[in-house]
């Protein structure tokens, strides 16, 4: 009986030194699950931050797509505008250069009359000292003429006197 006993015991540490080096491997195999588990527990808390980071990212990068958006919209009304206002300038650039023309032509033709008025006014001026001579010349005359009549008078109104002198006698 003591030998079976002891038989039991010899088998017992044997299945008990078994069960504790499979404890052991277990024990082993947990330590490397738990490992990996943190290690996959740093992964994902590492992927988190970076996903809350890429997400930041993205909408901070969807806030400055939609201002620039906004400017190019805003750009591209500034745009449009300034092209009307520069077709508008250049229908004004146009009318002003077509203007320009008619009074270039304008000025021409004042240019010309221009001269024709100036020869006319020499003409007018040579005419007018023909005149003024002509003028002076009959002024001449007629202070001659006055100084014979004058002198005529008077030689008629000596002989008027004569005459009664003569008739007297």
């Amino acid at each position: 009986r003591v030998l079976l006993l002891e038989e039991e015991v010899r088998i017992s540490i044997e299945k008990l030194a078994t069960t504790i080096l499979k404890l052991a491997q277990m024990s082993k195999d947990a330590d490397k699950i738990v490992k990996t588990a943190r290690e996959w527990e740093s992964k994902t808390l590492n992927n988190e931050v970076e996903i809350e980071e890429l997400d930041r990212q993205m909408r901070e990068a969807r806030r400055i797509g939609h201002d620039n958006e906004m400017k190019y919209d805003n750009l591209a009304r500034s745009l449009s505008m300034m092209e009307d206002e520069l077709k508008r300038a250049d229908e004004r650039v146009k009318n002003a250069e077509a203007k320009v023309v008619v009074i270039e032509d304008e000025l021409a033709a004042i240019g010309e009359n221009q001269k024709q008025l100036e020869v006319s006014e020499e003409k007018a001026r040579k005419r007018e000292e023909k005149y003024q001579d002509q003028i002076k010349q009959l002024n001449i005359r007629l202070k001659q003429a006055d100084s014979r009549s004058e002198y005529a008078e008077m030689n008629i109104s000596k002989l008027h006197l004569r005459i009664d002198e003569l008739e007297d006698e």
